[in-house]
């Protein structure tokens, strides 16, 4: 199983905003966590996504021609 890189590029900008948090001012972590959540969100959703695309994929047949 392989993740595409759109999703783990919204799973690095979670870590980032993540360790940001402990720097930034504590009037403002909410941004950092309300950042980490959303990007969290696409990773989930952009996964679960490309996992159902490669199982409904058609494999190629003997002949080269494409079977269900």
């Amino acid at each position: 199983m392989r993740i595409a890189r759109r999703s783990l590029f919204f799973l690095g900008l979670a870590i980032v905003s993540l360790l940001l948090l402990e720097p930034t001012p504590a009037e403002f972590r909410w941004v950092n966590l309300s950042m980490a959540g959303l990007a969290l969100f696409w990773f989930v959703l952009l996964s679960i996504e490309d996992l159902s695309q490669r199982r409904q994929r058609p494999t190629r047949g003997p002949e080269g021609g494409e079977t269900e």
